[in-house]
């Protein structure tokens, strides 16, 4: 008998030990992967919040580059292209090539015609004729030589600044723009009519104006004038 059940005993073990060890199995399993999933995801999230700041990074990064190749093309114009902030600047430096010139010429003609003078006796000559005093008759005309010395130096430093000009390509770029220019302040500008000692109109010819910003500047002023001139006709 004992060796008759021993072996449905041995075979009820075996059956009854797989049910047992299926669900811990399981559990196992689910625990494990479990565990898995969680140690991923931090690793997941860091990854995650690792790439988000290399997101926003490039973005400023990006338009910090667009402006500042934009910045850089805008301001560095080549030699040969001549730019209004280029034409203003040498408008200046012409107007101070014809005063430095104005100077030289009228020092220059007092000096040479200064010996003359005293040599051929202008002073005495012209005392006899207009009855004023020589030094007075004197002194008259060094300042008329010198005036006239003056204005000679604009016509020298044109000149000489047409020439300088030329070699490099600007003159007719200067001339084309000189004209288009004036003709800007000749149509934006306030009307002369409307002007008084107490209200007179700002810089009506356009002379101070020296760069695109005081250009601005300027067309604001000239609005300005107009809106004050309506609101005093009404």
């Amino acid at each position: 008998m004992a060796t008759l059940l021993t072996p449905r005993l041995f075979c009820g073990r075996a059956l009854a030990a797989p049910r047992v060890s299926a669900p811990t199995a399981f559990t196992a399993a689910f625990t494990t992967s479990a565990l898995k999933q969680q140690q991923q995801a931090p690793f997941q999230q860091r990854q995650i919040t690792a790439q988000r700041p290399s997101l926003t990074s490039q973005i400023p990064r990006a338009t910090f580059a667009r402006s500042a190749s934009t910045s850089a093309s805008q301001q560095e114009a080549p030699d040969h292209v001549l730019t209004w902030n280029r034409f203003f600047d040498l408008r200046r430096k012409r107007r101070w090539i014809n005063l430095g010139c104005s100077v030289v010429t009228a020092v220059a003609t007092v000096g040479v015609a200064a010996p003359m003078l005293a040599q051929y006796d202008f002073d005495s000559w012209g005392a006899q004729i207009s009855g004023l005093d020589p030094i007075i008759v004197l002194g008259i005309s060094t300042f008329a030589i010198a005036a006239g010395g003056w204005l000679i130096g604009p016509t020298l430093g044109n000149l000489g600044f047409g020439m300088w000009a030329s070699r490099r390509g600007w003159k007719v770029g200067i001339a084309e723009k000189e004209k288009s220019f004036y003709a800007r302040v000749k149509r934006y500008r306030a009307d002369a009519s409307a002007s008084s000692p107490q209200n007179p109109i700002p810089d009506y010819y356009g002379e101070k104006i020296g760069s695109v910003q005081s250009y601005r500047r300027w067309l604001k002023d000239q609005k300005a004038f107009n809106l004050k001139k309506n609101k005093n006709m009404i």
